[in-house]
């Protein structure tokens, strides 16, 4: 609202009442625009001469000057003493404002591809490594991109049997059937096709086939389409909700609530197509759990009756996850022990409470991401998209609603054993074990929280500039940046501050849990820490000098 001049706008306002006397009462839509137009009352009169302008950051000047030289041009013709004065100039402003926001999206958009990510992959990078000190730093970055994991390892009495359990345990777990899969997403690409659009294409994604699930891991299915087809058949529906629903008003009936829109876009379309799913699966074998038509990303989910799946997640045209379920699975297939460890890993963070982004905690793909950069930083695990030489670029909607292009350029794993195959393995020859510990000393003492950002497309430990500021979650006290690889957006933005405090003090206790010589079975049944303990954690408040008594100890609610 300060980007307008409103001066000569609440002038003509006042003229605008004062000849109103006269003349019949206007709309309601022209009185919203009166006081869209007038704004709130300013306390600070505006000094003869002076000019008021907004930061450069945030205000694009041809946009100002643009603003600027209509108000005065209203001014000079007097034509703010009608109500279409008025009118027009208010619609004027919130033309302006909507370009102005545009601006500065496209400008974030840009800041975010250009300056941090260097334009890509292939472009130029500005980020600052943590291993470089920079005048304008207050990190201390002595000797810090070298993990010293077995220098961790000389003061850590790790378990004798902590590798053989993992490799138990972890090292085979089953996954879902493909041909089980394959017959899901076939039932499911029929019914679509019935209810939807002939065109349409079911394709699984998500931990099921990314190669990091287990047997109880929940299916995503993406359905696929071309919009000008979707626009098409859902017109239809739209329309011939919109008519029953005026029925039932008419008759004055009590019938179910139909999915309609005066005008159909991008979302309210795939928000017909999933009611039409929500109606129309359950005559294929399926039971309906819950229907989000109206979400952030359109959504229905279902229980698969006559099949072992579970539960069933339905997306339209969310083809980001497609990309980032080919990615991971190429990381699991590339290294023996990035899948135990990832499993483990996501085993401790639900038994803890610290995973699940429902719950306001970091996401099981968050988890996944983390364990990938610490085994890139000391395992030798490479950098599939940083190995990439042929771009491929991809049109979609980002997180804030906004389609833009992003880039998915990346090795699969059969082109990286081709092309790379273990020339550019440098890990340490560490077992899981170690890496286990390893990782959570290096979330837990290592990490910088607050600067840092874990990257699997960069694995050199950038630091953070504002940007993370902004597409990111901050609290009041240093927190985790994780970068999607594919989207490029904080995957931090699910993260309440209670739960950053009990993730810091459950890192914190499975650090000394290893270090003082745990089985695995303790140290993924030990019993979660209360909220009021976490949090004087992160305040530094122990509950005794020494730490937490975290061996054998019950540390469940108070």
């Amino acid at each position: 609202s300060s980007a307008i001049r409103r001066s000569g706008a609440a002038r003509a306002m006042d003229m605008a009442s004062a000849s109103a006397m006269q003349a019949p009462s206007p709309s309601p839509l022209l009185g919203a625009c009166w006081a869209c137009a007038a704004g709130p009352p300013q306390r600070h009169p505006r000094v003869a001469g002076q000019k008021r302008t907004l930061p450069a950051t945030l205000a694009p000047r041809p946009v100002l000057r643009l603003l600027a030289a209509g108000v005065h041009q209203q001014e000079e013709e007097r034509l703010s003493g009608s109500v279409c004065g008025v009118a027009l100039g208010a619609l004027c402003s919130g033309l302006a404002l909507r370009v102005l926001s545009r601006r500065v999206a496209r400008r974030a958009r840009r800041h975010q591809r250009g300056r941090w990510h260097g334009g890509g992959l292939h472009g130029r990078h500005e980020g600052r490594r943590l291993g470089m000190r920079s005048a304008d730093s207050d990190v201390d970055t002595a000797s810090i991109l070298d993990l010293p994991v077995e220098k961790w390892l000389e003061s850590a009495d790790l378990h004798r049997d902590l590798n053989n359990d993992i490799a138990e345990k972890f090292g085979s777990v089953p996954q879902h059937d493909p041909a089980a899969i394959a017959k899901t997403v076939l039932r499911i690409e029929e019914a679509a096709r019935q209810c939807i659009a002939p065109c349409c294409s079911a394709h699984p994604f998500g931990s099921a086939v990314n190669g990091f699930g287990e047997a109880s891991s929940d299916l995503d299915i993406l359905l696929a389409l071309d919009m000008d087809e979707l626009y098409y058949y859902m017109s239809y529906v739209n329309w011939n909700n919109m008519e029953l629903n005026f029925q039932a008003d008419v008759e004055q009936q009590l019938r179910p609530a139909f999915v309609t829109q005066s005008v159909l876009n991008e979302k309210s379309a795939a928000a017909c197509a999933v009611a039409q799913l929500s109606d129309f699966l359950p005559r294929s074998g399926f039971q309906l759990v819950r229907s989000l038509p109206f979400a952030r990303k359109p959504l229905v989910t279902f229980a698969d009756v006559e099949g072992d799946l579970g539960e069933i997640d339905v997306t339209i045209n969310n083809r980001l996850p497609l990309y980032n379920t080919e990615l991971l699975r190429s990381y699991s297939q590339i290294n023996d022990r990035v899948r135990p460890l990832v499993l483990l890993v996501k085993t401790w963070a639900k038994n803890h409470h610290v995973c699940g982004a429902g719950a306001g905690n970091l996401s099981s793909y968050t988890w996944t991401i983390m364990v990938i950069y610490f085994l890139q930083l000391v395992d030798g695990v490479p950098s599939l998209q940083a190995l990439a030489l042929e771009r491929r670029m991809v049109s979609d909607i980002d997180y804030w609603g906004f389609r833009h292009e992003f880039e998915a350029t990346f090795l699969s794993e059969d082109e990286y054993w081709s092309t790379c195959g273990d020339g550019n393995r440098k890990g340490l020859g560490l077992g899981v074990g170690e890496l286990l510990y390893g990782f959570f000393r290096f979330l837990s003492r290592e990490y910088i929280w607050g600067k840092e950002v874990m990257s699997i497309r960069c694995p050199e430990r950038l630091e953070a500039d504002g940007w993370w500021r902004v597409v990111g979650k901050s609290h009041a006290e240093p927190g985790i940046h994780v970068e999607d690889p594919i989207e490029l957006r904080d995957l931090n933005i699910v993260l309440r501050r209670d739960r950053l405090a009990q993730l810091k003090a459950e890192l914190a206790r499975a650090v000394d849990m290893l270090q003082g010589g745990c089985n695995l079975d303790e140290f993924l049944s030990s019993e979660p820490l209360s909220i009021q303990i976490a949090m004087d954690h992160m305040h530094g408040k122990r509950r005794r000098p020494g730490g937490f008594p975290f061996r054998k100890r019950n540390f469940g609610p108070r």
